[in-house]
């Protein structure tokens, strides 16, 4: 560089140091925050919201709303907001929360599955095996209320069921009524546990966006695998089509981390590949399933969890 040019670009350093203060200059060069991004833009904000009252709802989400709000305000990166906030959730969380707030919140989300799940299952019909990915029974129960669940049932999640108060809630009744099968990451291969082309009904309320991307194709051709032609796959996933949409529903996993008490390193960690609705759509009928053409929606829901139903190909 010669010296006019070098003079120039020192002159033009100093003067982007003047127009833009030393806070703003550190916060463009600061790695991506989720909370500074929808925090700080009152749109955003205020689809948030909705999360935290329609969805969440384990904390009086006007006062869960102010105190994320003032932690983005003062801290600087999304691990001091995130820590900043759940060293006060015992603030705002009032005396028997669980039966004011995260109960009701649980059977909430249950009934609005089973609803819209029902919605897409023919009413009355009768599906011979059952497997439940991502949790333990929650919404067996409801299922079975208005349609015919039979022969073996199984469950894989990341825990083995057991005979907590709390799960027994969970999965509305005492039994466990299912084999546990344990999700392992995403390793598990389905087609090697349970007999190929014996399920009728296959359930993934948690989605595919927290499986590692080089065991996407396999995990769902293993899911496959177990199902008969003509086998009914519920699908929930986010539809996060561009930017700000993909930030929300990056947020809601943060919030709901941070408001369950996980720690930083946990959500930090976490496996997060979210995709548009038509990707998930596309890829899954590559891996030999055809989409219904039904996506239903939570009302007041912002991260557009869409719950979809794909039916087994012939040719798969």
């Amino acid at each position: 560089m010669n010296r006019k040019k070098f003079l120039i670009s020192i002159g033009l350093l100093g003067t982007t140091t003047l127009l833009f203060p030393s806070n703003l200059m550190n916060s463009i060069s600061n790695k991506w925050s989720n909370f500074k991004h929808i925090y700080s833009n009152n749109k955003l904000k205020g689809e948030f919201f909705k999360f935290l009252k329609n969805v969440f709802n384990l904390f009086p989400e006007d006062k869960l709303h102010g105190l994320i709000s003032e932690s983005t305000n003062n801290k600087s990166s999304d691990k001091e907001i995130y820590l900043d906030a759940q060293s006060k959730l015992d603030d705002i969380s009032p005396f028997f929360s669980s039966f004011k707030y995260e109960l009701p919140a649980l059977f909430k989300q249950k009934e609005e599955m089973a609803r819209q799940s029902l919605k897409l299952l023919e009413a009355g019909a009768t599906y011979n095996g059952y497997l439940e990915i991502g949790s333990s029974g929650r919404y067996l129960d409801y299922l079975e209320e208005k349609v015919n669940i039979e022969g073996n049932r199984y469950y894989a999640d990341g825990k083995e069921p057991g005979y907590s108060l709390t799960e027994m809630v969970d999965r509305g009744q005492i039994a466990i009524g299912a084999d546990y099968i344990p999700l392992a990451d995403y390793n598990t291969k389905y087609s090697e546990i349970i007999e190929n082309e014996s399920l009728d009904l296959v359930t993934v309320y948690i989605g595919f966006h927290h499986c590692p991307i080089n065991l996407r194709e396999t995990f769902i051709s293993s899911i496959r695998d177990t199902m008969r032609i003509g086998g009914k796959l519920i699908l929930r996933d986010h539809d996060c089509h561009d930017k700000d949409q993909e930030t929300i529903v990056a947020l809601a996993h943060d919030v709901f981390n941070m408001g369950t008490r996980e720690t930083w390193e946990y959500n930090a960690n976490e496996t997060r590949n979210f995709y548009s609705l038509d990707f998930i759509i596309q890829f899954v009928e590559k891996i030999g399933f055809r989409f219904e053409e039904q996506t239903l929606y939570q009302e007041g829901d912002p991260t557009k969890n869409s719950l979809m139903l794909f039916t087994k190909n012939e040719t798969s």
